[in-house]
């Protein structure tokens, strides 16, 4: 130990001393280098795993592709094998085919299923009502008022009269009435002469000659009748249907548990 304290040798202590204090500087120093030496191959390794991780990523990226590409086809087949061009056609065919067809409460003119004059052996009702009528209550004779007139008061040789019936409804609801050829019947006969019936619309009606009329609430409906201006009788019999002669004609319509209403017209001369 005295050694360490104070060399010996034949130089002087002061030398051996520095030389000391060089070799302990030289091994720290060395010391030194391999700490440093040692955190920059860890540093340098964790550097190659992060690139090595960023590669990664970059190749599982790009396995998983969001969808095809630029050559490759797009499948536009739907769930159920139908694609949203073939619902939109179906639906519009399907909309066409039913706005093609009317209900048995819609008639061609105002949608009440009214036959049209022309096709009634005696000149059955023409025109319509205003709506459908599935659902309505029929109306009471406390809550409507029918009225008939001649849409002209005089019908040169040829033309048809046409009756204007009229229901005007008081009540708060709407409500229906039967309008029918055989519903509410309308009866011609030739004035002053009132006991015997020229033509009557009940005579040569069908069993499906039926027809309602919606009367809105506190408002009122039309019905137009058009007479063809030949006789008629009960079964509607060929032997009937002569041409009325001119003259000055009375019109009554009857409306079961609704009343009646009258007017009149003329048919002119040659």
């Amino acid at each position: 130990m005295g050694s360490l304290r104070n060399p010996v040798g034949p130089l002087p202590s002061s030398i051996y001393w520095r030389r000391r204090v060089v070799a302990a500087s030289v091994v720290a120093l060395l010391l030194l280098l391999l700490v440093w030496m040692f955190n920059l191959g860890g540093g340098d390794g964790e550097t190659r795993g992060q690139a090595n991780t960023g590669r990664d990523d970059q190749r599982a990226a790009s396995s998983i592709t969001p969808g095809p590409s630029s050559t490759e086809s797009r499948d536009d087949t739907r769930p159920g094998g139908r694609d949203e061009a073939d619902d939109g056609s179906d639906g519009e065919s399907s909309g066409s085919d039913g706005g093609s067809g009317a209900g048995p409460d819609e008639g061609g003119a105002g949608g009440d299923g009214a036959k049209n004059g022309d096709d009634e052996p005696g000149g059955g009702p023409s025109g319509g009502g205003n709506g459908g009528t599935a659902g309505l209550p029929a109306c009471t004779s406390g809550q409507v008022r029918l009225s008939l007139v001649a849409v002209e008061n005089t019908y040169a040789p040829g033309e048809r009269p046409r009756l204007r019936l009229t229901v005007d409804n008081s009540g708060g609801s709407d409500c229906r009435v039967a309008v029918g050829p055989g519903q509410a019947v309308v009866t011609i006969t030739l004035a002053g002469d009132e006991d015997e019936t020229v033509w009557s619309s009940d005579h040569c009606a069908e069993g499906g000659d039926t027809a309602q009329l919606r009367v809105p609430a506190r408002d009122k409906a039309d019905h137009t009748i058009e007479w063809d201006r030949r006789g008629s009788a009960p079964d509607c019999p060929k032997s009937s249907r002569d041409a009325a002669t001119p003259g000055t004609y009375l019109a009554e319509v009857k409306a079961p548990g609704l009343g009646t209403a009258q007017t009149s017209f003329v048919l002119a001369k040659d």
